[in-house]
């Protein structure tokens, strides 16, 4: 009678351990076509703060990945930007990422702040939408242009996002010297407006796609005492032969209330980099998904309106070298040549 019950018990264990062992054994595996078993792929992106533009958009582009492929998992991290992103990724702790086109030359190569860390596992997979120099204060401060910040505190954006770098240069031409003529303020693009309206800081710096949430929202309540500030004709010409990987742009007039006129500005490509050790296999099929799905992407943020055929290399040729599993895709649909 013992032996018969133990028997039971031991049938009991077996059968749990085998239902335990299926369990388990699925959140590893995805099934593949062909009732193959394909390897479960854990990825993260570096994104933005909250209320970036890079935030909203890697997190919309982990979600299409997650629902095309199962066995691809893509988490968006929140991160300061690209400076930030892509110490990250040129360090192994994130595997994809977005970013500027000038910033990933400087990491791959580098150079600027970059000297002393050449990241060259920073490889290219897209060219997407541009990102653009949007300065803006209040008119109670009476700051009418660039010159005027000389003894203000600026938003330069979180730590590590590009506005930290690209900020110095702009100010830098104007002989403003940063802690010497003006003083910088580290703040998330979501929390400028409210420092702004506060009186913490006299100017926010943002550099992303636009339109702005962080901007409509406080210019529809501000309107046209919202005052936006870019550098003048002589400026913007020396700061382009410098820096020719910037190009001349405007914030379109209607862009924001209270916003009547196109603003003359400046601005540069945002490009998805990955490390150059993620399986190829795995960078062909974001790529493609990615490429192929522009009506859903355009639905996450109207600047994905900008992620077309014509600028899926834009940034990332004769910048820094191609993913082999994004070249091989951007080959085969003759975006690469």
């Amino acid at each position: 009678m013992k032996r018969n019950r133990f028997g039971k018990i031991m049938r009991l264990v077996w059968v749990f351990s085998l239902m335990l062992w299926v369990e388990t054994g699925s959140l590893a595996m995805a099934q593949a076509p062909g009732g193959q078993e394909a390897k479960k792929h854990f990825l993260s992106m570096g994104t933005s703060t909250i209320g970036g533009a890079f935030y909203v958009i890697g997190g919309g582009i982990c979600n299409l990945i997650k629902k095309a492929h199962p066995d691809i998992n893509i988490n968006a991290e929140v991160t300061g930007g690209t400076h930030a992103n892509l110490v990250l990724l040129g360090t192994k702790k994130v595997h994809l990422a977005l970013a500027t086109n000038d910033e990933a030359y400087y990491a791959h190569n580098g150079l600027g702040k970059f000297k002393g860390k050449k990241f060259t596992n920073v490889q290219g997979m897209l060219g997407g939408h541009e990102a653009t120099w949007q300065l803006y204060t209040l008119k109670k401060t009476g700051i009418k242009s660039i010159a005027d910040l000389k003894g203000k505190r600026i938003s330069l954006g979180a730590m590590g996002s590009i506005g930290n770098t690209i900020g110095e240069i702009v100010l830098d031409l104007y002989g403003l010297k940063m802690k010497r003529d003006w003083t910088p303020e580290y703040i998330g693009h979501g929390q400028g407006p409210d420092a702004l309206k506060d009186g913490r800081v006299d100017a926010v710096l943002i550099l992303t796609s636009m339109p702005v949430s962080a901007i409509i929202d406080l210019t529809s309540t501000h309107g046209s005492d919202v005052v936006f500030l870019s550098p003048e004709e002589d400026k913007m010409a020396i700061l382009l032969k410098e820096h020719p990987y910037w190009f001349r742009t405007k914030i379109p007039a209607k862009t924001y209330k209270g916003q009547d006129q196109d603003i003359p500005t400046f601005g540069h490509r945002t490009i998805l980099v990955v490390d150059e050790s993620v399986d190829a296999g795995v960078v062909y099929a974001i790529t493609k998904t990615i490429r192929e799905s522009y009506q859903e992407l355009v639905a996450v943020h109207p600047a994905m309106k900008e992620w077309t055929p014509e600028n899926a290399t834009q940034g990332i040729l004769n910048n820094i070298p191609f993913h082999p599993g994004a070249e091989k895709y951007l080959r085969e649909t003759k975006l690469l040549k």
